[in-house]
């Protein structure tokens, strides 16, 4: 994942001063790791967030700069970076503690995740109501919901939610159930790290997953963050205020694209652009 990128001198550059400062081997995990290595979220976090970062000053050496950010989850690191809220290193640092903190939160295997495809939200959580250790987890699209839980729960809850119409039900290939309360205790063990971090005001509107309002105060990005990870990531209403503001066309920075695919659904007139590669940088117009 990111391989192109450390061709560029500068952002090689950038990934040693940002392993360095979190303490892991950036440039290995993603040059070498495998699907099971970046899997574990201490690796995928931060390989993630450098990939978003370096694509962003990509874009910006073409002269594409954003209006506005939002990021879904650990993205939201990403656009505060790319925001000048944080610089890169800390961000990685702080991520790779987020990662730490999530899976001593819920050891692999215990928990996981699952996308309910073809029913309203309203749907998903009526379906719930009655199963325990089980949560909405991200509001995608208004047909997209993912919920979270422990491993037993979410055996239990697919029977609910066919009955209450889900289309398909599809397995995500996560290692716990983030943003649920699974997921208090990693707040809690984050939160130094968030406090230390020298967050910035922001140079542009970064929509937060939290509340899908730009932050209003510099202050008040690391208490929501922290309780990002026990909360549902708020996409479609985040999408809906980046709108609001002025934004219409839409740039996912990252090794996939599946924010773009939802964009059909959420924003249809809006332009959406999967960014995955220096390749995929020069292509664009």
């Amino acid at each position: 994942m990111g391989v192109e990128l450390l061709r560029d001198p500068e952002l090689a550059q950038l990934a040693e001063r940002c392993g360095g400062a979190a303490g892991v081997d950036l440039r290995r995990l993603l040059t070498e790791a495998d699907d099971d290595e970046l899997r574990l979220t201490a690796n995928a976090q931060p390989a993630l967030l450098f990939v978003g970062v370096a694509l962003a000053r990509l874009l910006e050496r073409k002269g594409i700069r954003p209006l506005a950010a939002a990021g879904h989850s650990v993205g939201e690191y990403s656009a505060l970076c790319v925001a000048g809220a944080i610089d890169a290193p800390l961000a990685v640092k702080t991520v790779v503690e987020r990662g730490r903190a999530m899976g001593e939160a819920a050891p692999p295997g215990t928990s996981s995740m699952l996308a309910v495809l073809g029913i309203s939200p309203q749907a998903v959580s009526g379906a719930l109501a009655g199963v325990p250790e089980v949560w909405p987890a991200n509001f995608n699209t208004p047909t997209q919901t993912v919920v979270g839980g422990t491993t037993a729960g979410l055996e239990r809850a697919q029977e609910p939610l066919s009955a209450a119409g889900a289309r398909r039900l599809v397995p995500i290939n996560v290692a716990a159930a983030f943003h649920t309360p699974l997921m208090e205790p990693a707040g809690a063990a984050l939160r130094r790290a968030l406090g230390e971090a020298g967050w910035r005001t922001p140079s542009l509107p970064v929509v937060a997953n939290l509340t899908a309002e730009p932050y209003a105060d510099v202050s008040d990005i690391p208490a929501s963050l922290e309780k990002q990870l026990s909360s549902p990531v708020r996409w479609a209403d985040c999408i809906g205020r980046l709108g609001e503001l002025g934004c219409g066309t839409f740039y996912e920075l990252g090794p996939k694209k599946a924010l773009t695919g939802m964009m059909r659904e959420l924003v249809p007139d809006a332009t959406a652009i999967a960014v995955s590669s220096p390749e995929a940088v020069e292509r664009l117009q």
